[in-house]
């Protein structure tokens, strides 16, 4: 048998492969474009228009956390950064910013999962004192959930986890307990709270391959965001049509440049969300894209049908497109930006924190200063 190298391997199976695959893609293509304007014609897909002249608050929460292995376990140091942004005609200037931190241990078990609660609670912070000192912005774009998803809820017997969550839920139900009224659909000139997340691209797709010119069909969009039935249903073979195609690629491929998809609730035939009691006033969602190299982001609101329309929502889309940057190659409103940038202290000061701790204990100063203070009490 004739040996060959991995190099003529590839270079074999390249030629033999490239054909069938540029043909595939090259169908998928034209079936994505014979779609597009069906989904464009039915509401499913809407362009969005932007002032020339933009004048604009916004206030922008980034988030992050690291994990560090110290002393035969581990310790984390999680933050969160609020920047302040004016955008006056076009000039953009920033006016002010406010960071909370927390640094503790941390069990082996689920630590990603917990961090994540952290965070939610440190956004939710931030998002609480600028609504009580008053801020003035029009938009808060958080980098977290609006509401804990059932997967980020742990097991009972994960004590310290469990322990977070309630933590995170119980800040969360008083947060929308105490400032719902504040904020925007609630309160017509109060600021809308936003958070934008990278994910559930097959939502639109799989709403528009239901039976929508039934009830049931068309209960997961909000109707008020404009919805032509007659061109819906025109996508009866959709199913057909985008077979091969895979969600990511198709919604890629329908919306260009400053776009939106149709809004659509994020409750329906879905795992119910904590803190229920907040996220029963309704959740919202919608996919946009900025400028043509920029990526798909989901916007998640709170509100329901009632709540929102096709202006409120272009409202949002438009600020939410004129604010993205490319950053690592990751789509970021630029207030988040600007906070990221500070956020990369963190595993420095992380690794400071693990190297002050294991001083302390070779010093023996955390036993001595607590013993001082339990002999202080007992004089």
């Amino acid at each position: 048998m004739k040996e060959s190298s991995l190099a003529q391997s590839l270079a074999i199976e390249s030629q033999i492969r490239l054909p069938g695959s540029a043909g595939r893609l090259l169908k998928q293509i034209r079936d994505i474009e014979s779609v597009a304007p069906i989904f464009r014609d039915a509401g499913l897909v809407k362009a969005v228009e932007r002032p020339a002249t933009i004048d604009l608050t916004v206030s922008g929460v980034a988030t992050q956390s690291c994990i560090k292995p110290a002393l035969g376990g581990f310790i984390y140091a999680s933050a969160a950064v609020r920047t302040d942004m004016l955008i006056d005609a076009n000039r953009i200037s920033t006016r002010g910013n406010d960071s909370v931190a927390e640094l503790d241990d941390i069990d082996f078990e689920a630590q990603r999962k917990r961090l994540d609660l952290v965070e939610m609670r440190q956004a939710y912070a931030l998002v609480e004192r600028c609504l009580i000192h008053g801020g003035g912005s029009q938009l808060i774009v958080l980098d977290t959930p609006l509401f804990i998803t059932r997967e980020m809820i742990p097991l009972k017997r994960n004590v310290k986890h469990w322990q977070e969550y309630e933590q995170t839920r119980s800040a969360i139900a008083s947060f929308w307990e105490n400032y719902r009224e504040q904020l925007f659909p609630w309160n017509p000139e109060g600021p809308v709270l936003v958070s934008i997340l990278s994910q559930r691209f097959s939502a639109i797709v799989s709403i528009a391959r239901q039976d929508l010119k039934t009830e049931e069909g068309r209960k997961h969009l909000l109707l008020t965001d404009g919805f032509d039935q007659t061109q819906a249903n025109r996508l009866v073979d959709l199913e057909e049509r985008l077979s091969g195609v895979g969600d990511f690629r198709f919604i890629k491929g329908i919306l260009s440049a400053f776009t939106r998809t149709m809004a659509f609730r994020m409750t329906e035939n879905r795992a119910r969300l904590e803190p229920s009691e907040s996220a029963d006033y309704g959740v919202v969602g919608f996919h946009f894209r900025g400028g043509r190299s920029s990526e798909i982001q989901m916007a998640q609101i709170a509100g329901e049908e009632s709540d929102w329309n096709r202006e409120s929502l272009d409202d949002v889309a438009w600020k939410l497109m004129v604010l993205d940057m490319q950053g690592k190659r990751k789509s970021t409103p630029l207030p988040q930006l600007l906070g990221q940038q500070q956020l990369k202290m963190l595993e420095q000061f992380a690794a400071y924190y693990r190297q002050g701790l294991s001083q302390a204990m070779k010093e023996n100063e955390v036993e001595e200063t607590w013993l001082s203070g339990l002999f202080e009490e007992e004089q």
